[in-house]
């Protein structure tokens, strides 16, 4: 398959990486599969799914890299309790590639994502490991840039959104000769740019958590680079138990109060933070406490396609943790447990 290697260079760095409307979860309008003729477009939905014996990011992209190509596929990172985390990708060109004009739907390979009669589905393929699980959206989506943010160069913008969180999910996982059926909550994140992302941004983050009682706190957003108009793009976003937006806010400033090398990738990242919004009346505390997976994203590639990718990025990686989180705001205050993703482009 003729891949250039500067698409799959971006794949591996967001394979996996995520996407303030407030009524129901499909609106498919904002993240169904759009192209775009500039290079440097890149599309991603990323599944996740959580259980008591599973943690699953599967993450379905398209990219343009170059322009009109096409170019496509698959990430999965899964950890299974008291098992080894196994990663992997797979890239296809756009022989191997199929849309449907104005649907949320994607082929690649063998491998598929769509939306049909209320339920999101996917199925994965990588030998040993087959996956297909089926998503019932709950009420409530998270765009967390509120739309194309714009970048600095006059038409370039990106775009991060959840479109659903902790919904129900059932499918089948098998290992081998192995299938298990398999329960548990599970959501939707998605990004689409226009213009490369180590052009304007060093690292993404999103973290998802859930109170006790049913609310549901996010946060997320990336760190920029010189060509970025600003230090970061962070938002915060509250929905309550039946799915509407409660709180939300812009984070205005961040003040670090733990640092950490973490010893697989060699960063240092912050432990515990606390981020302030809304004229900084509200606080929102971030505590990573408990890894579940730090992947190199120039694992299970090319020595060549390796030497590439450090030319553009020094170490990049995907860092999973759980996460406790505690919001203070006169609108509303709560404490929530949940899981914190990090993408490392560059330091």
């Amino acid at each position: 398959m003729a891949v250039q290697w500067r698409s799959l260079s971006i794949k591996i760095i967001l394979f996996g990486c995520f996407t303030i409307a407030q009524a129901n979860p499909l609106f498919a309008e904002d993240f169904k599969t759009q192209h775009f003729a500039e290079e440097g477009y890149l599309q991603g939905w990323n599944f996740t799914f959580r259980n008591e014996k599973y943690n699953v990011f599967a993450t379905f992209l398209v990219s343009n890299f170059g322009p009109g190509s096409l170019n496509n596929g698959i990430s999965l990172l899964l950890k299974a309790k008291d098992q080894p985390v196994f990663y992997s990708t797979r890239e296809f060109d756009a022989d191997e590639y199929e849309f449907k004009k104005g649907k949320f739907y994607q082929r690649s390979g063998e491998n598929w994502m769509e939306y049909k009669n209320g339920i999101y589905s996917f199925y994965m393929n990588y030998g040993d490991w087959e996956i297909k699980l089926d998503y019932k959206p709950r009420r409530g989506n998270v765009p967390i840039s509120q739309g194309r943010f714009p970048l600095m160069e006059k038409g370039k913008f990106v775009q991060a959104d959840i479109p659903f969180s902790y919904s129900s999910v059932t499918g089948t996982i098998r290992y081998k000769d192995v299938i298990e059926e398999v329960k548990g909550v599970g959501g939707l994140e998605h990004i689409l740019t226009n213009e490369a992302v180590y052009q304007f941004s060093k690292k993404w983050e999103l973290v998802r958590s859930r109170t006790s009682d049913g609310y549901r706190i996010f946060t997320g957003g990336f760190l920029g680079n010189s060509n970025f108009p600003g230090e970061f793009y962070r938002r915060v976003a509250v929905l309550n138990p039946s799915g509407n937006l409660i709180l939300e806010g812009t984070v205005e400033r961040v003040e670090v109060l733990e640092w950490e090398k973490e010893p697989t990738s060699g960063y240092t990242i912050p432990k515990s933070e606390i981020l302030y919004f809304q004229n900084e009346t509200c606080k929102l505390n971030v505590k990573r406490t408990r890894p579940i997976a730090t992947m190199s994203a120039l694992e299970n590639i090319s020595s060549f396609l390796r030497f590439f990718i450090q030319l553009f990025f020094a170490k990049p990686y995907q860092i999973h943790w759980i996460a406790e989180l505690k919001l203070e705001c006169p609108e509303y205050s709560g404490e929530a447990k949940g899981y914190h993703s990090n993408y490392l482009i560059n330091e």
